[in-house]
């Protein structure tokens, strides 16, 4: 039995939240970054789901020229657009870690064969029952491959957020967890509409879960440069401020500050465009050595900071030297135009006898001499001699 009050509130509710966000996008995010335009693309098609799922369930049972035609259309289009919500979800989750158009294009046609089988079984079940099978009497039935489409959705779910998982230190990026809470709406909801027909909880638990991705994104937009993929200046202040009251019993407040070498040769020679991949080139490199054990920043333009809490100089030392070899991996195994060394400079922070701007010049300073030392030993160019 249809329980259509529980169905009007659960999808209104859906609808509600959904629309929320997309009132929430800006024009220029969602017609941005690529992976904004998949998240705006899902957050469109919840809200479709919600309105043809509401209309199928009103159908549901009632004869009249057209009805049954129409309630076979209507769940066609349901299970199609469930299978390329679920697999959009998995596109997002790996350009969120890779932020790679040419893996995409690499893999992911693969990776939608499920999804392409459940579209063509859909439109075989408009011919003979596959999924469902909508009677004489205009009402809906489960057929003996039901379950095939939600084993799809399951599988695209689980494949995001493993994936996420499996990489989460390699790239450095804390999607784990918003990924963990995206999906859990959606298992519990879909779960419950499978074994209590009648009733709506899927694109509720949907529409909880792109909640949940979309203050993940606002956080990101927040705290997190675009290029570099590391947090902002913002999000530096905030921890630098928090140096002046917190007590630390693991170690002393230190820093590295770095510069990319010849970076204004790198914008001259090829263009801004490479420039903000050479950004985005430090970025990993930078994610690479240090991992998510210390906070990586953006100070600005081609400047970079590390902090940290260390025992001894030596930890610090230790961290640059990893730095430099991840720079020189980079640079003999990317097949790119320039490539990436770095000007270093590094202190320790006494809130007793110094101000974090104090701090700061410091570890400015020692970078700058580091940068001296190289131009003088003609590792890098002087550029006042061109």
């Amino acid at each position: 039995m249809i329980n259509f009050p529980a169905i009007y509130i659960v999808n209104g509710a859906a609808f509600l939240l959904s629309l929320v966000i997309l009132l929430s996008f800006k024009r220029s995010m969602r017609h941005g970054l690529f992976e904004l335009k998949v998240f705006h693309t899902m957050v469109v098609l919840n809200i479709i789901q919600c309105f043809i799922e509401t209309a199928g369930f009103i159908l549901d049972g009632k004869t009249g020229y057209g009805y049954r035609a129409l309630s076979s259309g209507l769940n066609t289009v349901l299970f199609i657009n469930s299978s390329i919500f679920s697999f959009l979800w998995a596109v997002y989750a790996d350009y969120k870690l890779f932020s790679d158009m040419k893996r995409i294009k690499r893999i992911y046609p693969f990776v939608a064969i499920p999804a392409v089988l459940i579209i063509i079984g859909c439109l075989i079940n408009l011919v003979t029952p596959v999924f469902f099978v909508i009677d004489a009497n205009n009402i809906y039935q489960r057929a003996n491959l039901f379950f095939v489409p939600y084993i799809v959705t399951y599988f695209y779910v689980a494949y995001g957020v493993l994936l996420i998982y499996s990489f989460r230190k390699k790239v450095g990026k804390n999607l784990y967890l918003p990924a963990l809470m995206f999906m859990t709406p959606i298992v519990i909801g879909s779960l419950l509409q499978f074994f209590f027909y009648g009733y709506s909880f899927m694109w509720l638990g949907t529409a909880i879960g792109m909640i949940t991705l979309f203050i993940n994104v606002q956080n990101e937009a927040t705290y997190v440069d675009v290029l570099s993929g590391l947090f902002n200046r913002q999000y530096l202040n905030n921890v630098l401020l928090a140096y002046d009251y917190k007590r630390y019993v693991a170690g002393v407040p230190a820093g590295i500050m770095l510069d990319i070498d010849s970076f204004k040769s790198i914008n001259d020679r090829f263009g801004h465009v490479v420039g903000d991949d050479a950004i985005a080139s430090a970025g990993k490199i930078l994610r690479l050595a240090v991992g998510d054990k210390e906070v990586l920043c953006r100070y600005g333009g081609d400047e970079f900071i590390v902090l940290m809490h260390v025992n001894s100089q030596k930890e610090i030392t230790d961290i640059i030297d990893i730095i430099k070899t991840q720079a020189t991996l980079f640079n003999e195994t990317e097949d790119k135009p320039y490539k990436i060394n770095f000007s270093i400079g590094y202190g320790t922070y006494d809130k007793k006898r110094e101000s974090i701007d104090d701090f700061l010049k410091k570890i400015d300073a020692s970078m700058y001499e580091d940068k001296r030392k190289r131009i003088f030993e003609r590792i890098i160019p002087d550029r006042r001699e061109n």
